[in-house]
Protein backbone atom coordinates (compact mmCIF):
# COMPACT_ATOMS: atom_id res chain seq x y z
CA UNK A 1 0.00 0.00 0.00
CA UNK A 2 1.25 3.53 -0.36
CA UNK A 3 3.56 5.10 1.79
CA UNK A 4 2.53 7.68 4.48
CA UNK A 5 5.70 9.12 4.27
CA UNK A 6 5.18 10.09 0.72
CA UNK A 7 6.96 13.09 -0.75
CA UNK A 8 3.23 15.70 -0.46
CA UNK A 9 2.46 17.33 -3.96
CA UNK A 10 2.30 21.07 -3.20
CA UNK A 11 -0.46 23.18 -5.10
CA UNK A 12 1.16 26.56 -6.63
CA UNK A 13 -0.68 29.54 -5.40
CA UNK A 14 -0.67 30.83 -8.53
CA UNK A 15 -3.07 28.05 -9.72
CA UNK A 16 -6.93 29.95 -8.93
CA UNK A 17 -5.38 32.44 -10.92
CA UNK A 18 -4.29 30.42 -13.97
CA UNK A 19 -7.60 29.11 -14.05
CA UNK A 20 -8.57 32.50 -16.16
CA UNK A 21 -6.42 30.67 -18.82
CA UNK A 22 -8.81 27.93 -20.12
CA UNK A 23 -9.51 28.20 -23.54
CA UNK A 24 -12.91 26.34 -23.06
CA UNK A 25 -15.77 27.17 -24.98
CA UNK A 26 -19.52 26.05 -24.34
CA UNK A 27 -20.56 22.47 -24.21
CA UNK A 28 -21.72 21.36 -28.02
CA UNK A 29 -24.86 19.94 -28.25
CA UNK A 30 -25.39 16.20 -28.99
CA UNK A 31 -26.13 16.67 -33.10
CA UNK A 32 -22.78 18.27 -33.52
CA UNK A 33 -20.70 15.69 -35.25
CA UNK A 34 -16.87 15.38 -35.33
CA UNK A 35 -17.25 16.06 -39.48
CA UNK A 36 -18.60 18.91 -38.69
CA UNK A 37 -16.46 20.07 -35.40
CA UNK A 38 -13.36 19.64 -37.39
CA UNK A 39 -14.53 22.06 -40.36
CA UNK A 40 -14.46 25.00 -37.91
CA UNK A 41 -11.86 27.26 -38.56
CA UNK A 42 -10.16 27.51 -34.79
CA UNK A 43 -10.75 30.49 -32.57
CA UNK A 44 -8.02 30.71 -29.84
CA UNK A 45 -4.41 29.11 -29.92
CA UNK A 46 -4.35 25.50 -28.62
CA UNK A 47 -1.28 26.72 -26.89
CA UNK A 48 -1.68 30.56 -25.77
CA UNK A 49 1.42 32.07 -24.29
CA UNK A 50 0.11 33.19 -21.06
CA UNK A 51 -0.46 29.15 -20.77
CA UNK A 52 2.41 27.65 -22.22
CA UNK A 53 4.58 30.53 -19.87
CA UNK A 54 2.34 28.96 -17.24
CA UNK A 55 3.37 25.52 -17.70
CA UNK A 56 6.91 25.97 -17.98
CA UNK A 57 7.38 27.90 -14.92
CA UNK A 58 5.37 25.04 -12.92
CA UNK A 59 7.48 22.09 -14.79
CA UNK A 60 10.75 24.11 -14.79
CA UNK A 61 11.61 26.39 -12.01
CA UNK A 62 8.85 24.31 -9.17
CA UNK A 63 9.46 20.75 -10.80
CA UNK A 64 8.68 17.48 -8.72
CA UNK A 65 9.68 15.07 -11.19
CA UNK A 66 12.93 14.04 -9.91
CA UNK A 67 11.11 13.58 -6.26
CA UNK A 68 7.99 11.55 -7.85
CA UNK A 69 10.81 9.56 -9.23
CA UNK A 70 12.98 9.02 -5.71
CA UNK A 71 9.72 8.29 -4.05
CA UNK A 72 8.77 5.50 -6.81
CA UNK A 73 11.98 3.84 -6.58
CA UNK A 74 12.83 4.01 -3.71
CA UNK A 75 9.56 3.20 -1.73
CA UNK A 76 8.42 0.63 -3.83
CA UNK A 77 11.55 -0.03 -5.83
CA UNK A 78 10.99 -2.45 -9.09
CA UNK A 79 7.56 -3.74 -10.28
CA UNK A 80 7.62 -6.95 -11.76
CA UNK A 81 4.24 -8.05 -13.60
CA UNK A 82 2.20 -9.79 -11.37
CA UNK A 83 4.27 -9.05 -7.90
CA UNK A 84 3.07 -7.76 -4.84
CA UNK A 85 5.40 -4.89 -5.41
CA UNK A 86 3.38 -3.67 -9.09
CA UNK A 87 0.37 -4.04 -6.99
CA UNK A 88 1.46 -1.93 -4.43
CA UNK A 89 2.98 0.60 -7.22
CA UNK A 90 -0.15 0.76 -8.37
CA UNK A 91 -1.97 2.35 -5.16
CA UNK A 92 1.11 4.34 -5.24
CA UNK A 93 0.13 5.61 -8.20
CA UNK A 94 -3.59 6.24 -7.75
CA UNK A 95 -2.71 7.82 -4.44
CA UNK A 96 -0.41 10.56 -6.40
CA UNK A 97 -3.30 11.05 -8.75
CA UNK A 98 -5.91 11.40 -6.40
CA UNK A 99 -3.75 13.57 -4.52
CA UNK A 100 -4.02 15.92 -7.47
CA UNK A 101 -8.25 15.86 -7.42
CA UNK A 102 -7.95 14.10 -10.68
CA UNK A 103 -10.60 11.56 -11.93
CA UNK A 104 -8.41 7.94 -11.19
CA UNK A 105 -9.37 4.55 -11.52
CA UNK A 106 -7.37 1.63 -11.37
CA UNK A 107 -8.92 -0.56 -14.14
CA UNK A 108 -8.64 -4.14 -13.89
CA UNK A 109 -6.79 -5.66 -17.19
CA UNK A 110 -6.12 -9.42 -16.80
CA UNK A 111 -5.33 -12.18 -13.27
CA UNK A 112 -2.64 -14.24 -13.18
CA UNK A 113 -2.84 -17.32 -10.89
CA UNK A 114 0.54 -17.22 -9.29
CA UNK A 115 2.39 -14.81 -7.58
CA UNK A 116 5.98 -14.50 -7.66
CA UNK A 117 8.31 -12.16 -5.35
CA UNK A 118 12.24 -11.98 -4.53
CA UNK A 119 14.49 -10.53 -2.12
CA UNK A 120 18.12 -11.04 -0.85
CA UNK A 121 20.44 -12.60 -3.46
CA UNK A 122 23.80 -13.65 -1.93
CA UNK A 123 26.46 -15.57 -3.88
CA UNK A 124 30.09 -16.44 -2.18
CA UNK A 125 33.15 -18.74 -2.67
CA UNK A 126 34.39 -19.34 0.44
CA UNK A 127 37.08 -22.18 -0.70
CA UNK A 128 39.84 -22.56 -1.65
CA UNK A 129 39.57 -19.01 -1.90
CA UNK A 130 37.16 -15.98 -1.07
CA UNK A 131 34.84 -14.30 -3.90
CA UNK A 132 32.07 -12.62 -3.45
CA UNK A 133 29.66 -12.35 -6.33
CA UNK A 134 27.09 -10.53 -8.15
CA UNK A 135 24.02 -13.01 -8.92
CA UNK A 136 20.70 -12.62 -10.29
CA UNK A 137 17.92 -14.93 -11.24
CA UNK A 138 15.31 -15.12 -14.13
CA UNK A 139 11.48 -14.05 -12.77
CA UNK A 140 9.81 -16.73 -12.10
CA UNK A 141 12.53 -19.42 -10.99
CA UNK A 142 12.83 -20.95 -8.01
CA UNK A 143 15.09 -19.72 -4.92
CA UNK A 144 17.26 -22.03 -2.24
CA UNK A 145 15.05 -22.33 0.83
CA UNK A 146 17.74 -20.61 2.86
CA UNK A 147 21.49 -20.47 2.88
CA UNK A 148 22.98 -22.98 1.16
CA UNK A 149 26.58 -24.86 0.57
CA UNK A 150 27.89 -27.36 -1.74
CA UNK A 151 30.65 -28.19 -3.95
CA UNK A 152 30.92 -28.28 -7.82
CA UNK A 153 30.28 -30.40 -10.66
CA UNK A 154 30.31 -29.46 -14.58
CA UNK A 155 27.08 -29.79 -16.26
CA UNK A 156 26.41 -32.82 -18.32
CA UNK A 157 26.08 -32.60 -21.94
CA UNK A 158 22.47 -34.23 -22.42
CA UNK A 159 19.98 -36.20 -19.48
CA UNK A 160 21.47 -39.48 -20.16
CA UNK A 161 25.17 -38.35 -18.92
CA UNK A 162 23.79 -37.51 -15.30
CA UNK A 163 25.14 -39.64 -12.62
CA UNK A 164 23.50 -39.19 -9.42
CA UNK A 165 26.37 -39.75 -7.21
CA UNK A 166 28.27 -37.09 -8.77
CA UNK A 167 25.64 -34.79 -8.75
CA UNK A 168 23.92 -34.81 -5.05
CA UNK A 169 24.06 -32.00 -2.53
CA UNK A 170 26.58 -29.69 -5.68
CA UNK A 171 25.99 -26.97 -7.49
CA UNK A 172 26.10 -27.91 -11.10
CA UNK A 173 27.99 -25.20 -13.27
CA UNK A 174 28.35 -24.49 -16.80
CA UNK A 175 28.96 -21.10 -19.17
CA UNK A 176 24.84 -21.92 -20.50
CA UNK A 177 21.90 -22.85 -18.42
CA UNK A 178 21.61 -26.73 -19.30
CA UNK A 179 18.38 -27.66 -21.28
CA UNK A 180 15.52 -28.21 -19.32
CA UNK A 181 15.93 -32.13 -20.12
CA UNK A 182 19.32 -32.09 -18.15
CA UNK A 183 17.80 -29.65 -15.64
CA UNK A 184 14.92 -32.10 -14.49
CA UNK A 185 17.81 -34.68 -14.30
CA UNK A 186 20.13 -32.98 -12.01
CA UNK A 187 17.19 -31.84 -9.47
CA UNK A 188 15.73 -35.31 -9.52
CA UNK A 189 19.47 -36.57 -8.79
CA UNK A 190 19.44 -34.09 -5.96
CA UNK A 191 21.70 -30.73 -7.03
CA UNK A 192 21.43 -28.28 -5.18
CA UNK A 193 20.86 -26.00 -8.20
CA UNK A 194 22.50 -24.88 -11.49
CA UNK A 195 24.87 -22.29 -11.85
CA UNK A 196 25.66 -20.60 -15.18
CA UNK A 197 27.40 -16.93 -16.77
CA UNK A 198 25.06 -14.23 -17.06
CA UNK A 199 23.67 -13.22 -20.20
CA UNK A 200 25.15 -9.89 -21.93
CA UNK A 201 28.52 -8.85 -21.44
CA UNK A 202 30.31 -6.46 -23.81
CA UNK A 203 33.62 -4.89 -24.63
CA UNK A 204 32.13 -1.48 -23.38
CA UNK A 205 30.37 -3.28 -20.18
CA UNK A 206 32.21 -6.29 -19.62
CA UNK A 207 30.19 -7.05 -16.06
CA UNK A 208 26.49 -6.46 -17.47
CA UNK A 209 23.71 -8.13 -16.10
CA UNK A 210 20.40 -8.80 -17.81
CA UNK A 211 17.88 -11.24 -17.02
CA UNK A 212 13.91 -11.62 -17.79
CA UNK A 213 11.62 -14.66 -17.28
CA UNK A 214 8.65 -16.72 -18.39
CA UNK A 215 5.47 -15.33 -17.38
CA UNK A 216 3.82 -18.54 -18.24
CA UNK A 217 4.93 -19.87 -15.20
CA UNK A 218 2.61 -17.47 -13.22
CA UNK A 219 -0.37 -17.62 -15.39
CA UNK A 220 -0.26 -21.59 -14.54
CA UNK A 221 -1.10 -23.50 -11.41
CA UNK A 222 1.54 -23.24 -8.61
CA UNK A 223 1.63 -26.62 -8.35
CA UNK A 224 3.44 -26.96 -10.89
CA UNK A 225 6.22 -23.90 -10.89
CA UNK A 226 9.61 -24.56 -10.78
CA UNK A 227 11.90 -25.77 -7.66
CA UNK A 228 15.28 -26.25 -8.80
CA UNK A 229 17.87 -22.64 -8.37
CA UNK A 230 18.94 -21.73 -11.62
CA UNK A 231 21.20 -18.40 -10.81
CA UNK A 232 23.20 -16.51 -13.02
CA UNK A 233 26.81 -15.26 -12.04
CA UNK A 234 28.66 -12.19 -13.41
CA UNK A 235 30.55 -12.56 -16.16
CA UNK A 236 34.21 -11.99 -14.48
CA UNK A 237 33.17 -13.42 -11.26
CA UNK A 238 31.75 -16.71 -12.93
CA UNK A 239 35.28 -16.48 -15.43
CA UNK A 240 37.08 -17.41 -11.79
CA UNK A 241 34.69 -19.96 -10.75
CA UNK A 242 35.08 -21.50 -13.51
CA UNK A 243 38.60 -21.21 -13.80
CA UNK A 244 39.09 -22.73 -10.20
CA UNK A 245 36.72 -25.89 -11.45
CA UNK A 246 38.24 -26.19 -14.59
CA UNK A 247 42.12 -26.47 -12.86
CA UNK A 248 40.68 -29.23 -10.22
CA UNK A 249 40.69 -26.62 -7.15
CA UNK A 250 36.95 -28.11 -5.91
CA UNK A 251 35.84 -24.64 -5.07
CA UNK A 252 32.90 -24.43 -2.40
CA UNK A 253 30.04 -21.33 -2.98
CA UNK A 254 27.72 -20.73 -0.62
CA UNK A 255 24.23 -18.81 -2.32
CA UNK A 256 20.85 -17.69 -0.83
CA UNK A 257 18.52 -16.86 -3.37
CA UNK A 258 15.33 -15.61 -1.58
CA UNK A 259 12.73 -16.23 -4.56
CA UNK A 260 9.21 -17.37 -3.39
CA UNK A 261 5.90 -17.95 -4.96
CA UNK A 262 2.61 -17.81 -3.15
CA UNK A 263 -0.81 -18.98 -4.48
CA UNK A 264 -3.21 -16.04 -6.36
CA UNK A 265 -4.63 -15.13 -8.01
CA UNK A 266 -3.55 -11.66 -8.56
CA UNK A 267 -5.17 -9.02 -10.19
CA UNK A 268 -3.54 -7.00 -12.91
CA UNK A 269 -4.16 -3.26 -13.27
CA UNK A 270 -3.45 -0.35 -15.49
CA UNK A 271 -3.71 3.10 -13.34
CA UNK A 272 -6.20 5.60 -15.49
CA UNK A 273 -6.52 9.18 -14.38
CA UNK A 274 -8.32 12.18 -16.26
CA UNK A 275 -8.28 15.83 -16.44
CA UNK A 276 -11.99 16.08 -17.62
CA UNK A 277 -12.73 18.08 -20.95
CA UNK A 278 -14.81 21.34 -20.71
CA UNK A 279 -16.44 21.39 -24.04
CA UNK A 280 -15.63 17.86 -26.14
CA UNK A 281 -15.07 15.20 -22.73
CA UNK A 282 -15.62 12.04 -24.75
CA UNK A 283 -12.24 13.37 -26.81
CA UNK A 284 -9.43 12.13 -25.33
CA UNK A 285 -5.83 12.79 -25.57
CA UNK A 286 -3.78 10.26 -23.84
CA UNK A 287 -0.67 10.99 -21.63
CA UNK A 288 1.55 7.38 -21.04
CA UNK A 289 4.18 4.93 -19.92
CA UNK A 290 4.70 1.61 -18.68
CA UNK A 291 4.53 1.25 -14.65
CA UNK A 292 5.83 -2.35 -14.22
CA UNK A 293 9.58 -2.99 -14.45
CA UNK A 294 11.92 -6.32 -14.66
CA UNK A 295 12.76 -7.06 -11.37
CA UNK A 296 17.14 -7.09 -11.18
CA UNK A 297 16.82 -3.35 -9.91
CA UNK A 298 14.61 -0.84 -9.44
CA UNK A 299 13.10 0.16 -12.80
CA UNK A 300 14.10 3.78 -12.99
CA UNK A 301 15.14 4.09 -16.54
CA UNK A 302 12.57 1.44 -17.97
CA UNK A 303 10.04 2.36 -17.45
CA UNK A 304 10.39 4.93 -13.78
CA UNK A 305 10.99 7.61 -15.94
CA UNK A 306 8.57 7.88 -18.02
CA UNK A 307 6.06 6.71 -15.34
CA UNK A 308 7.84 10.16 -13.19
CA UNK A 309 7.09 12.42 -16.04
CA UNK A 310 3.70 11.28 -16.75
CA UNK A 311 2.61 12.35 -13.01
CA UNK A 312 4.68 15.12 -13.48
CA UNK A 313 2.88 16.33 -16.47
CA UNK A 314 -0.41 16.16 -15.00
CA UNK A 315 0.72 17.54 -11.86
CA UNK A 316 1.73 21.03 -13.95
CA UNK A 317 -1.78 21.25 -15.52
CA UNK A 318 -4.00 20.42 -12.54
CA UNK A 319 -1.81 23.13 -10.29
CA UNK A 320 -2.10 25.77 -12.88
CA UNK A 321 -5.73 24.96 -12.68
CA UNK A 322 -5.70 23.56 -17.12
CA UNK A 323 -9.37 23.09 -18.49
CA UNK A 324 -8.56 21.44 -21.61
CA UNK A 325 -11.74 21.43 -24.10
CA UNK A 326 -11.05 17.48 -24.81
CA UNK A 327 -10.31 15.26 -21.75
CA UNK A 328 -6.36 14.42 -20.90
CA UNK A 329 -6.25 11.05 -19.45
CA UNK A 330 -2.94 10.15 -17.75
CA UNK A 331 -2.31 5.91 -18.38
CA UNK A 332 0.27 3.74 -16.45
CA UNK A 333 0.53 0.57 -18.15
CA UNK A 334 1.11 -3.17 -16.77
CA UNK A 335 2.81 -6.08 -18.27
CA UNK A 336 4.61 -3.99 -21.33
CA UNK A 337 7.53 -5.92 -20.68
CA UNK A 338 5.46 -8.98 -21.20
CA UNK A 339 4.13 -7.90 -24.42
CA UNK A 340 2.12 -4.42 -23.96
CA UNK A 341 -0.63 -6.50 -22.35
CA UNK A 342 -2.01 -3.35 -20.65
CA UNK A 343 -2.10 -1.39 -23.11
CA UNK A 344 -3.52 -3.86 -25.62
CA UNK A 345 -6.32 -4.95 -23.08
CA UNK A 346 -7.46 -1.28 -22.63
CA UNK A 347 -7.42 -0.84 -26.46
CA UNK A 348 -9.78 -3.91 -26.23
CA UNK A 349 -11.91 -2.97 -23.50
CA UNK A 350 -12.48 0.81 -25.01
CA UNK A 351 -12.74 -0.63 -28.66
CA UNK A 352 -15.45 1.49 -29.74
CA UNK A 353 -14.06 5.03 -28.16
CA UNK A 354 -10.86 4.65 -30.07
CA UNK A 355 -11.96 7.06 -33.26
CA UNK A 356 -12.09 9.69 -30.14
CA UNK A 357 -8.61 9.41 -28.74
CA UNK A 358 -6.71 12.35 -30.75
CA UNK A 359 -3.28 11.10 -29.84
CA UNK A 360 -1.33 8.89 -27.41
CA UNK A 361 2.13 10.66 -26.09
CA UNK A 362 4.19 7.34 -24.80
CA UNK A 363 7.28 8.07 -22.74
CA UNK A 364 9.37 4.94 -22.63
CA UNK A 365 13.25 4.50 -23.85
CA UNK A 366 15.40 5.80 -20.73
CA UNK A 367 16.34 9.47 -18.72
CA UNK A 368 17.20 11.41 -22.07
CA UNK A 369 15.10 14.45 -22.96
CA UNK A 370 11.78 14.92 -24.97
CA UNK A 371 13.75 16.49 -28.29
CA UNK A 372 11.98 15.14 -31.10
CA UNK A 373 8.65 13.62 -32.75
CA UNK A 374 8.12 11.76 -35.97
CA UNK A 375 4.86 12.79 -37.39
CA UNK A 376 3.14 13.09 -40.91
CA UNK A 377 2.74 16.11 -42.72
CA UNK A 378 -0.85 16.75 -41.86
CA UNK A 379 -0.46 16.02 -38.11
CA UNK A 380 2.67 18.43 -38.22
CA UNK A 381 0.57 21.48 -39.67
CA UNK A 382 -1.54 20.96 -36.35
CA UNK A 383 1.26 20.57 -33.94
CA UNK A 384 3.32 23.06 -34.77
CA UNK A 385 1.98 25.77 -33.59
CA UNK A 386 1.48 23.84 -29.93
CA UNK A 387 5.89 22.79 -30.78
CA UNK A 388 6.37 26.75 -31.19
CA UNK A 389 5.77 27.03 -27.80
CA UNK A 390 8.31 24.96 -26.79
CA UNK A 391 10.84 26.27 -28.85
CA UNK A 392 10.20 29.51 -27.74
CA UNK A 393 9.90 29.19 -24.02
CA UNK A 394 12.57 26.38 -23.51
CA UNK A 395 16.31 25.98 -24.10
CA UNK A 396 17.74 22.53 -24.57
CA UNK A 397 18.84 21.65 -20.93
CA UNK A 398 22.52 20.01 -22.05
CA UNK A 399 24.39 24.04 -22.84
CA UNK A 400 26.99 22.10 -25.60
CA UNK A 401 23.60 20.82 -27.16
CA UNK A 402 23.89 22.88 -30.87
CA UNK A 403 20.34 21.39 -32.57
CA UNK A 404 17.34 23.03 -32.07
CA UNK A 405 14.95 22.41 -28.75
CA UNK A 406 12.72 20.80 -30.52
CA UNK A 407 12.31 18.78 -33.79
CA UNK A 408 8.98 18.21 -34.96
CA UNK A 409 9.88 15.47 -37.96
CA UNK A 410 7.81 14.51 -41.17
CA UNK A 411 8.13 11.38 -41.92
CA UNK A 412 5.92 9.38 -44.50
CA UNK A 413 3.71 7.59 -41.80
CA UNK A 414 3.41 6.36 -38.19
CA UNK A 415 3.53 2.74 -37.48
CA UNK A 416 4.49 0.30 -35.82
CA UNK A 417 4.23 -3.44 -34.70
CA UNK A 418 6.10 -3.78 -31.49
CA UNK A 419 8.25 -1.82 -28.93
CA UNK A 420 6.46 0.08 -26.15
CA UNK A 421 2.71 0.59 -25.56
CA UNK A 422 2.10 3.49 -28.40
CA UNK A 423 1.91 0.08 -30.25
CA UNK A 424 -1.15 -0.82 -28.90
CA UNK A 425 -2.98 2.29 -29.89
CA UNK A 426 -1.02 2.37 -33.83
CA UNK A 427 -2.91 -1.13 -34.08
CA UNK A 428 -6.62 0.79 -33.65
CA UNK A 429 -5.29 3.42 -36.09
CA UNK A 430 -5.01 5.65 -33.14
CA UNK A 431 -1.92 8.38 -33.87
CA UNK A 432 0.19 6.23 -30.96
CA UNK A 433 3.61 8.88 -30.62
CA UNK A 434 6.50 7.67 -28.72
CA UNK A 435 9.24 10.71 -27.85
CA UNK A 436 12.67 11.05 -29.86
CA UNK A 437 15.05 11.16 -26.78
CA UNK A 438 18.88 12.90 -26.81
CA UNK A 439 21.04 13.13 -23.81
CA UNK A 440 24.35 11.72 -22.07
CA UNK A 441 22.24 8.51 -21.03
CA UNK A 442 23.58 5.55 -22.72
CA UNK A 443 20.57 4.02 -22.03
CA UNK A 444 19.98 1.06 -24.63
CA UNK A 445 23.68 -0.24 -23.71
CA UNK A 446 23.84 0.56 -20.03
CA UNK A 447 20.85 1.05 -17.75
CA UNK A 448 18.41 -1.20 -20.08
CA UNK A 449 17.25 -4.40 -18.36
CA UNK A 450 20.75 -4.45 -16.33
CA UNK A 451 21.74 -3.92 -12.58
CA UNK A 452 22.31 -0.48 -13.02
CA UNK A 453 18.92 0.59 -13.65
CA UNK A 454 18.66 2.26 -10.10
CA UNK A 455 17.66 5.75 -9.25
CA UNK A 456 21.57 6.99 -9.20
CA UNK A 457 21.24 7.01 -13.57
CA UNK A 458 18.25 9.31 -14.13
CA UNK A 459 19.34 12.81 -15.16
CA UNK A 460 17.10 15.62 -12.89
CA UNK A 461 17.27 18.61 -15.77
CA UNK A 462 16.11 16.07 -18.75
CA UNK A 463 12.92 14.98 -16.32
CA UNK A 464 12.38 18.07 -15.80
CA UNK A 465 12.53 19.50 -19.31
CA UNK A 466 10.52 16.03 -20.85
CA UNK A 467 8.09 16.49 -18.09
CA UNK A 468 7.09 20.30 -19.24
CA UNK A 469 7.36 19.46 -23.00
CA UNK A 470 4.89 16.68 -22.26
CA UNK A 471 2.51 19.02 -20.26
CA UNK A 472 2.48 21.67 -23.20
CA UNK A 473 2.03 18.90 -25.96
CA UNK A 474 -1.21 17.42 -23.62
CA UNK A 475 -2.72 20.43 -23.67
CA UNK A 476 -2.23 22.13 -26.91
CA UNK A 477 -3.28 19.01 -28.81
CA UNK A 478 -6.32 18.81 -26.37
CA UNK A 479 -7.36 22.11 -27.46
CA UNK A 480 -7.08 21.95 -31.39
CA UNK A 481 -9.82 22.44 -33.39
CA UNK A 482 -9.77 18.68 -34.57
CA UNK A 483 -9.11 15.57 -33.78
CA UNK A 484 -5.11 14.38 -34.83
CA UNK A 485 -5.52 13.54 -38.59
CA UNK A 486 -5.02 9.85 -38.96
CA UNK A 487 -3.44 9.65 -42.64
CA UNK A 488 -0.83 7.77 -42.74
CA UNK A 489 -1.13 5.98 -39.30
CA UNK A 490 -0.32 2.06 -40.12
CA UNK A 491 -0.41 -0.94 -38.08
CA UNK A 492 2.37 -3.19 -38.31
CA UNK A 493 5.74 -2.72 -40.43
CA UNK A 494 8.28 0.28 -40.54
CA UNK A 495 8.51 2.37 -37.58
CA UNK A 496 8.42 -0.04 -34.49
CA UNK A 497 8.86 2.08 -31.24
CA UNK A 498 11.29 0.68 -29.42
CA UNK A 499 12.66 -1.66 -32.56
CA UNK A 500 13.06 1.93 -34.44
CA UNK A 501 14.94 3.00 -30.80
CA UNK A 502 16.96 0.46 -30.47
CA UNK A 503 17.68 0.62 -34.29
CA UNK A 504 18.68 4.24 -33.97
CA UNK A 505 20.89 4.13 -30.87
CA UNK A 506 23.13 0.86 -32.64
CA UNK A 507 23.71 2.86 -35.56
CA UNK A 508 24.33 6.15 -33.87
CA UNK A 509 21.52 7.29 -36.24
CA UNK A 510 17.97 8.61 -37.11
CA UNK A 511 15.92 6.22 -39.50
CA UNK A 512 12.79 6.37 -40.93
CA UNK A 513 11.86 2.46 -41.02
CA UNK A 514 15.11 1.16 -42.70
CA UNK A 515 16.21 4.63 -44.66
CA UNK A 516 19.27 6.92 -42.47
CA UNK A 517 17.77 10.13 -42.46
CA UNK A 518 20.68 11.45 -40.31
CA UNK A 519 24.51 10.04 -39.10
CA UNK A 520 25.98 10.97 -36.48
CA UNK A 521 29.82 11.79 -37.25
CA UNK A 522 31.70 8.96 -36.03
CA UNK A 523 28.77 6.96 -35.46
CA UNK A 524 28.59 3.40 -36.28
CA UNK A 525 26.96 3.95 -39.29
CA UNK A 526 29.35 6.66 -40.35
CA UNK A 527 32.14 3.92 -39.87
CA UNK A 528 30.20 1.37 -41.60
CA UNK A 529 30.10 4.02 -44.66
CA UNK A 530 27.12 4.83 -44.42
CA UNK A 531 25.57 8.21 -45.28
CA UNK A 532 22.32 10.34 -44.72
CA UNK A 533 19.28 8.72 -47.57
CA UNK A 534 21.09 4.98 -47.46
CA UNK A 535 18.74 1.89 -46.87
CA UNK A 536 19.80 -1.34 -45.10
CA UNK A 537 18.73 -3.88 -47.29
CA UNK A 538 20.42 -7.33 -46.39
CA UNK A 539 21.88 -8.66 -42.59
CA UNK A 540 23.87 -11.57 -43.32
CA UNK A 541 22.57 -12.02 -46.73
CA UNK A 542 19.31 -11.96 -45.94
CA UNK A 543 16.64 -9.20 -47.02
CA UNK A 544 15.44 -6.81 -44.06
CA UNK A 545 11.76 -6.09 -44.17
CA UNK A 546 11.26 -4.74 -40.50
CA UNK A 547 13.50 -3.24 -37.79
CA UNK A 548 13.28 -6.31 -35.66
CA UNK A 549 14.27 -8.38 -38.40
CA UNK A 550 17.84 -6.58 -38.04
CA UNK A 551 18.40 -7.88 -34.98
CA UNK A 552 17.25 -11.40 -35.52
CA UNK A 553 19.00 -11.70 -38.48
CA UNK A 554 22.67 -10.42 -36.58
CA UNK A 555 21.95 -12.87 -34.16
CA UNK A 556 21.73 -16.23 -35.81
CA UNK A 557 24.68 -14.80 -38.06
CA UNK A 558 28.03 -16.91 -37.84
CA UNK A 559 30.92 -16.07 -36.81
CA UNK A 560 32.47 -12.89 -35.06
CA UNK A 561 31.08 -10.21 -37.50
CA UNK A 562 27.82 -9.18 -39.03
CA UNK A 563 27.56 -8.24 -42.68
CA UNK A 564 25.39 -5.52 -43.49
CA UNK A 565 24.42 -4.80 -47.35
CA UNK A 566 23.04 -0.92 -48.25
CA UNK A 567 21.51 0.43 -50.93
CA UNK A 568 22.33 4.16 -51.91
CA UNK A 569 20.76 5.26 -55.20
CA UNK A 570 21.11 2.52 -57.71
CA UNK A 571 24.10 1.01 -56.07
CA UNK A 572 24.67 -1.14 -53.19
CA UNK A 573 27.58 -1.27 -50.86
CA UNK A 574 28.90 -4.00 -48.27
CA UNK A 575 30.37 -3.37 -44.66
CA UNK A 576 30.61 -5.35 -41.53
CA UNK A 577 30.61 -5.00 -37.25
CA UNK A 578 32.13 -7.24 -34.88
CA UNK A 579 29.11 -9.19 -33.71
CA UNK A 580 30.80 -8.05 -29.74
CA UNK A 581 29.17 -4.65 -30.95
CA UNK A 582 25.76 -6.06 -31.18
CA UNK A 583 23.23 -5.00 -27.96
CA UNK A 584 20.94 -7.31 -26.94
CA UNK A 585 16.89 -7.33 -27.48
CA UNK A 586 14.76 -8.29 -24.60
CA UNK A 587 12.79 -10.77 -24.70
CA UNK A 588 9.12 -11.38 -25.18
CA UNK A 589 7.03 -14.29 -23.75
Amino acid sequence: MASSRRTPFVLSILAPALLLFSTAAPAQTGADTVAERTARPATEPALGDRVAEAIRLEGIERSQAHAILRELTGQVGHRLTGSDNFTRACEWARARFADMGLEVEVEKWGEWQTVWNRGRWHGRVIAPVELDMYVATDAWTAGTGGLRTGAFVAAPADADAVVADEVAGKWVIGRRKPSSRVREAVEAAGALGVVYRANDPNQAYPTRVRVFGDSRVARGDIADVPTLPEIAVRADHFDTLMGLVDDGKNPVAEFEIQNWFREGPIALHNVIASIRGTELPDEVVIVSAHLDSWHQAQGCTDNGTGTASTIEAARILSTIGARPKRTIRFCLWGGEEQGLLGSRAYVQRHRTEMDKVSAVFNHDTGTNWAQSLGVTEAMHEQLEPVFAQVTRLLTPPDADFDGPVFDLRTVRRVSGGGGSDHASFIAARVPGLNWGLRGRSDYFQHTWHTQWDTFDVAIEEYQRHTSTVIAMAALGTANLDALLDREGVEPGGGRSGQSEAFAEAWFEAEMDGLEFEEVKDGGRAAKLGVKKGDVLTQVDGKDVESLRQIFQFARESEGDEIKFTFRRGDETFAASMKKGEMPQRRRRD
